[in-house]
């Protein structure tokens, strides 16, 4: 194989890609994580689109931050473990999957969750951002109930804003 200067600059480019992308998944959970809810303005288009499994969707950048901000202040405290992230780049496009061990405080019971994330990216003057994260809930319970057997969707949908 014969490298050129073109092909390790693409190949470089390519993770370079992959890193700011992963980094983007990565300012999203520890802006939730933290309580900086306007960590996650930086993150998203302006035509942003997120479903979050039936407890809410929205469309539009300051709906996703207005939405985000009131789904992760209306918990006691929540810490995320994400994990599994794979990307595929197309471009200034790209999809991603990544899974998501949760654990967090309602109303005096201690939840566990494990989640899915599919999203897709693009490449901005900015650097890199969500265009679309749909969310897929395996469970999400109290720690007292478990993961097996009915029920597994305990989480209140998201009142509109």
């Amino acid at each position: 194989m014969t490298l050129t200067l073109e092909g390790l600059d693409a190949r470089l480019r390519h993770l370079e890609d992959l890193d700011a992308i992963k980094t983007t998944r990565l300012k999203y959970h520890w802006a939730m994580n933290e309580g900086i809810y306007d960590g996650l303005a930086d993150i998203y288009t302006e035509d942003a689109y997120i479903d979050f499994d039936g407890i809410t969707s929205m469309r539009g950048h300051a709906a996703v931050i207005d939405a985000l901000a009131r789904l992760g202040s209306r918990v006691d405290f929540i810490k995320q473990f994400p994990s599994f992230h794979m990307v595929e780049i197309d471009g200034d496009e790209a999809t991603g999957v990544c899974y998501l061990d949760a654990r967090y405080a309602d109303k005096g019971k201690s939840i566990m969750a494990c989640v899915k994330y599919d999203d897709k990216f693009r490449r901005t003057p900015e650097g890199w951002k969500f265009s679309e994260m749909l969310v897929t809930i395996y469970f999400n319970v109290p720690i007292d109930q478990g993961w097996a057997g009915a029920n597994l969707k305990t989480i209140d949908k998201l009142d509109p804003a």
